[in-house]
């Protein structure tokens, strides 16, 4: 469940209405980690990447949105710097509300409580997986990340689910804790099988029941499915 899936319909369109629109070329920074969150931006076209910096000074790729998020409401709800760096990964396009304005939206629309709700869920669910990756195999760790991305962002396409990554290859073997030596042959296993056809950039899900078995493999004598 996205923002625009959460709220009603005429919300979702008022918060655009009230916005100021802006458009984004593929690769521009929409947010970044650390800033003072003076703005929302309401997501209506393209996908974005959220990235955060730890301490190290890594910088880790969490995940995907797509069209119908509402953009650094965190922040603007608890009124905290940035958590996270928001770059388009295609081209985008936003309406910006500023954040006592989104306050006060969220207040008419009497959203507060469920908006606050949603993004403490995500959160937890992308430390799950991430907690969850060190103990899987390989093929499963990969797997596992994919779906995770087809059900943010995946858009029907043809026979399948299509994910515009927008990212290289590394990254997207970052985001499985793996190396992008260690990803290329069970993403290559997992074409072969016909689960997955892979773009420069993008990646088709043929097979979406096969990729949540694969998902599932507990250790790698439970990794069959492919």
């Amino acid at each position: 469940m996205n923002f625009r899936q959460l709220v009603p319909a005429e919300a979702w369109q008022d918060l655009i209405n009230r916005g100021q629109r802006r458009t984004y070329r593929r690769g521009s920074i929409l947010l970044s980690q650390g800033e003072s969150p003076s703005s929302v931006i309401a997501l209506a076209e393209g996908t974005v990447k959220v990235v955060q910096v730890t301490e190290a000074g890594d910088s880790l790729t969490l995940t995907l949105r797509g069209a119908g998020e509402a953009l650094g409401e965190m922040g603007a709800i608890l009124d905290r710097p940035r958590s996270a760096t928001v770059q388009a990964v295609s081209a985008c396009v936003g309406y910006i509300l500023a954040s006592h304005a989104f306050r006060g939206y969220l207040e008419r629309y009497q959203l507060a409580t469920a908006v606050y709700r949603l993004a403490v869920d995500r959160m937890q669910h992308i430390e799950r997986l991430r907690t969850d990756l060190a103990s899987l195999p390989p093929s499963a760790r990969m797997a596992r990340v994919v779906v995770h991305l087809t059900r943010e962002v995946g858009r029907p396409q043809g026979d399948g689910l299509l994910v515009e990554l927008g990212m290289p290859r590394e990254e997207l073997a970052a985001m499985a804790a793996m190396s992008r030596s260690s990803a290329a042959p069970v993403l290559s296993q997992l074409q072969a099988a016909g689960i997955l056809s892979l773009g420069r950039s993008q990646i088709l899900v043929r097979d979406t029941a096969r990729l949540e078995l694969a998902a599932r493999a507990a250790n790698p004598r439970d990794d069959h499915t492919l």
